[in-house]
């Protein structure tokens, strides 16, 4: 299998029950050249409306740069594939005049550059390893890029099969034809062809992991990403909105039928996403900031540990609630929910803060008896 960007390493690809591995093409040191990244094939220009999520992402590393995609998820925090950062040639470099990211351009390399300040990648990821498993990393920009954010899919149970994805990217038009790189942002419609427990995706056999990778593309083929659409975003609607379901990874070629795209599953690394992006524990309340709430009513803080290891956590308020635990320490991947209870019948604007390990600490108003804040 290739890639989707070229600077991967060596990947297998299954024909005829054989692995014939590929070696991949450095990246030139030349501004406009495709390094990690594969193209969508079979696709028609986005609707830059509604993309405004989509990042364009230029990995410079000591080979020069290479390009890819990526998703916004946050203000400062993008999602991207492990293969577009930890390549051959080295990690992609932070700092100003490194690698950087542009929201969603009209055109191929235009708008701001936002350079990086840190680089996370999954620490299950092996760059040389024969198949790739864990092909996911995140992106944090020096300053705030602005633009759209798009939620992860956490349910494990989604995307099915049939269900209708859509694939974004600046990548090749035309399977191995550098020439044939988009100039503005492609959409191609593919769907699910596995399931979120299929074991087999086209004729990958055992090559394909459906715990760990997503397999979306047609039947017949005709449709996928390509070189140069690494990292960016495989899209769906899942209960109701629109949420990232994958990131481009590696397949055998591009839109070839019985060899779809092969992505990794979002919903196997929300978590691992989320802890390092937002914070180990989830902190969510009952109602939204401020909370109106009258003498001896109360709302609720679910803490919610995502990752496998212990954190603490304390609350804080002021002498006209009362909190259920004010501190305490939750093992991970458990949960805990904190009462705040008002007790007094005056009309205040009140405080809570909820500071836990390793996350910023969040805070919420309760309006007391009325009280307008």
């Amino acid at each position: 299998m290739t890639s989707r960007a070229p600077k991967r390493a060596l990947l297998a690809a299954l024909i005829g029950g054989a692995l014939v591995f590929a070696s991949v093409v450095p990246a030139t040191a030349a501004a406009n050249s495709d390094g990690p990244s594969i193209r969508v094939v079979g696709g028609s220009n986005a609707n830059l409306a509604d993309t405004g999520w989509f990042l364009r992402f230029v990995s410079v590393t000591g080979m020069g740069p290479a390009n890819c995609g990526a998703t916004q998820i946050s203000s400062r925090w993008a999602v991207t594939a492990a293969h577009c950062v930890d390549t051959p040639d080295g990690m992609a470099k932070t700092g100003n005049g490194k690698s950087y990211l542009q929201v969603n351009p009209a055109t191929r390399g235009a708008g701001t550059r936002y350079y990086l300040d840190k680089v996370i990648v999954h620490s299950g990821y092996k760059k040389n390893a024969r198949l790739q498993i864990n092909d996911v990393a995140l992106l944090k920009t020096k300053v705030s890029m602005g633009g759209a954010k798009l939620a992860l899919n956490s349910d494990k149970s989604a995307p099915g099969i049939g269900h209708a994805e859509q694939v974004y990217g600046f990548g090749e038009r035309v399977d191995g034809d550098r020439d044939s790189q988009a100039t503005e942002l492609q959409e191609g419609r593919v769907e699910d062809l596995a399931g979120p427990y299929g074991s087999t995706c086209g004729n990958y056999g055992s090559d394909y992991r459906g715990a760990y990778e997503l397999c979306a593309g047609l039947p017949a083929g005709g449709v996928d990403a390509c070189q140069g659409d690494s990292g960016g975003p495989l899209v769906a609607t899942v209960a109701g909105r629109r949420v990232l379901v994958g990131i481009v990874s590696t397949g055998l070629g591009c839109a070839r039928a019985k060899y779809p795209g092969i992505y990794t599953r979002i919903s196997t690394y929300s978590n691992w996403i989320k802890a390092r992006a937002f914070g180990k524990f989830a902190v969510t309340p009952s109602c939204a900031s401020p909370c109106v709430r009258a003498k001896n009513k109360s709302m609720t803080i679910k803490l919610s540990n995502r990752t496998s290891t212990s954190g603490k956590y304390s609350v804080s308020g002021s002498k006209y609630v009362k909190i259920s635990s004010s501190w305490g320490t939750i093992k991970g991947k458990k949960s805990r929910t904190i009462r705040v209870r008002v007790i007094s019948s005056k009309k205040k604007c009140v405080v809570v803060k909820v500071k836990s390990t390793k996350t910023p600490t969040k805070s919420f108003t309760i309006a007391t008896n009325g009280k307008s804040c």
